[in-house]
Formats: structure tokens, sequence, C-alpha cells
């Protein structure tokens, strides 16, 4: 089924804009865009949003923003992807810019450590929600439940993320567990026009122009900046399996070999990736910002994140007629378990780091409850950031 409104550009930039700014958890942000896109506002159905994650897994990138992205193509072609996505990023990029301004005046991150102990003490909760709600939506089968195990227990013992992924479509294509019927979604609204898929292509080579512009004006303005550009283009083109795995690509480069940063300053930059909303790969505003204040965490924030909208918007459509074989169904569901072993890891290393006394273990606890409750999120992350400063900052 297909989009059943045609949603007016300004509202898709604003319910967008919202999600971003709430998008706090890594993957288990996935929930929330499940709870938003199919039971809110009805964009799609649930198995069309399985669709769209299993799409997204193995591509480079971030998946949060390329979940972002399929659905604002979805609603409105390139043009709905291109807002969707830069108004899911647009509350973490203007977020770190700030911090990244404190941090280098003041060198001081008392606040940002003490709002980062409480908030991954929340964050364990949100995953382990999340991990429940998408869970119950793929784990149908104890076949897939088997995959999802195996693939975890990959994960774990740090095996390549291509070849999780591979092994769970093979799996799933030998057990052969039991997949719902195809919801082939019809395209959007404006791509049954006439010439429409010519604008795709103006835009999409448009895009690419301002892409080789930015490139061009930040090495006028700093060489290294545009030494920068290419370094996180590179990074956000071989980044599988999500921004956690881009980490020792972008230390190596900006710390090891240009020395860029200091490895303090890397791990702060970490940190405030950490706290602020969005995938983790926000990141490299931070390092941006270090080299050319704003300009540089433009330029590095476009960098990193624009080689997997370009992929991804090309392949949607060869997704599409895809989907019409019984096979790659059923890998699809395999990747999805797969999504779910990794989910299991992210909680994992999650409650090991963040879950260190008592005071966060009941944070995390009451996280949950209120999450269970059904209390708002921003609720949750409004009064626990306060508890955070005041527990882990003024009274300490």
């Amino acid at each position: 089924m297909g989009v059943l409104v045609m949603l007016p550009l300004n509202k898709l930039f604003i319910r967008f804009l919202q999600l971003g700014a709430m998008a706090y958890g890594g993957p288990a942000v996935m929930g929330q865009m499940k709870q938003t896109f199919v039971n809110k506002y009805h964009w799609m159905k649930e198995e069309e949003f399985l669709q769209g994650m299993a799409l997204c897994q193995p591509i480079p990138g971030a998946t949060l923003l390329q979940m972002a992205t399929y659905t604002g193509y979805r609603l409105r072609g390139i043009q709905g992807a291109l807002i969707a996505a830069s108004a899911f990023i647009l509350p973490a990029f203007i977020s770190l810019l700030v911090l990244s301004s404190v941090y280098f005046k003041f060198q001081s991150l008392w606040l940002i450590q003490a709002l980062f102990k409480g908030l991954g003490a929340m964050v364990v909760a949100i995953v382990l929600n999340a991990s429940i709600t998408l869970g119950r939506s793929i784990m149908k089968d104890w076949k897939i439940s088997l995959i999802t195990l195996l693939s975890f227990l990959g994960f774990f013992l740090h095996l390549n993320i291509l070849f999780v992924f591979l092994f769970a479509a093979v799996a799933a294509l030998l057990l052969r567990p039991k997949i719902p019927e195809p919801t082939i979604p019809s395209p959007p609204e404006r791509l049954k026009k006439e010439g429409s898929i010519k604008t795709d292509l103006i835009l999409l080579g448009s895009l690419a122009v301002l892409i080789l512009m930015s490139l061009t004006l930040s090495y006028l303005v700093s060489p290294p900046l545009a030494s920068l550009f290419l370094v996180l283009s590179k990074v956000g083109a071989l980044a599988f399996g999500g921004g956690f795995t881009m980490i020792p690509l972008i230390q190596y480069e900006v710390v090891d070999r240009f020395q860029w940063l200091t490895t303090k300053e890397f791990l702060d930059g970490i940190a405030m990736g950490q706290v602020t909303p969005g995938p983790i790969m926000i990141t490299a505003t931070f390092i941006g910002y270090k080299l050319s204040g704003i300009f540089g965490g433009l330029i590095a924030t476009i960098a990193i994140f624009y080689p997997s909208f370009f992929i991804l918007t090309l392949l949607i459509p060869y997704h599409d007629r895809l989907k019409r074989v019984r096979e790659i169904r059923i890998m699809e569901q395999g990747i999805l378990g797969s999504f779910i072993g990794m989910l299991g890891l992210v909680l994992y290393n999650f409650a090991r780091t963040s879950l260190v006394d008592i005071p966060t273990l009941l944070m995390a606890a009451g996280t949950y409850f209120a999450l269970y409750k059904r209390v708002p999120l921003p609720y949750v992350l409004i009064s626990g950031s306060i508890l955070s400063v005041i527990l882990f900052g003024l009274l300490k």
C-alpha cells in the first residue's frame, strides 16, 4: 500500500524535525520511527516499514538517517527524501555546534559528563524497550529467533558486519521461515506524473554539483578542511553497520594520521555525539568545527552523510521490483533478524558501560517503567536530564 495522502513539504519537514530532536538511543530509535510512521501517522504499513529496515541495514552510513530518507522518498519522492533527511539531522547538527563552541572556549565538560552518565542509563532503557517492540514484529518464527541469536554471537565475536548480514540472508533461504505476504508500495504521487523521473535525475545531478562546489569552497577556505571532506566522504561510503563502526576509521584519520584532534578531544567529541539526538556519526560536526568553525561543521556534516543518501535513493526503485521475488523477501526476514541481534549487542554494551552503580540502575529502571506506561519520550528525557545533572554534577 502506498501513501494515502499527499503530505505537504512543510509538514514533512516539521514532523521529521520533531522526530530528529527526540532521536536518542541509536538503533533503538527504530522503535520510535515505527510508532510514528506506522501507528501514529499511518504513512506506511508495518510490513513496508520492515522492508525499508531490511534495505537500509546492508547500506553504509547511519541507519536512522537512511530510514528517514526512505520514508521521505515514499511520501514525496527525491524531494521528500532530501527534506526528511535534512530535518531529521538538523537538531543534532545545531546541538553539536553549540556544544562544540562551549567546549573549545572553556575546555570544560563537567556538565556534559554529568548529563551523559544519566543519559547513558536512560538510553539502556530506551534500547531495551525498542528491542522488545521490534522483536515482537520480527521474531514471529523460531527460525528467525535462531538467526537472531547466531547473529548476536557473530557481532559479539567482532565478525565482519557484511559477513553477518550475508549469513543471516543465506540462513533464512535455507531455513525458509514463514514470511508475510508482500506489500508493494505504490510510487509516491509525484512520481506518477509524467516527466517526474527526469525531474528526480535533474535534482540528484544538482545535488552532486553542490557537493563538488562544497569541496571546492572548503579547499579555498582551508586546505585541511577539504582533506577532511574527502576523509569523511570515504568513511561515510564504507561505514557498514552504522555509526559505531566508523569510530576507529575516523580516529585513525583525524587523530593518528593528520593529527587534527588530540585523542582526548576525539573522545570528548564522541561523548557529545552520544548526548545529542540523532546518529553518532554527527560527531563529524565536532571535528569540522575544530578545523573551521561553523562552516567547517557544516562541510563535515555534509561529507559524512551524503554518500548513503545517494546510494539509498538510487537503490529504492530497484528494491521495489525485487520485493516481488519470494526469495528476496525471505532474505529480508533474515537480515531483520540480524538487526535484532545487533540491537541486543548494543543493549549489552550500553548496559555494561552505563549501569555502573545503584543510581544509574535506578535511573534505567525508572526510564523503562515510564516508557512502559507510555509517558511521552520528551518528558522522560527532559526530567531525566535535569535529575542527571543534579545527581552526577551538582551534588558530586
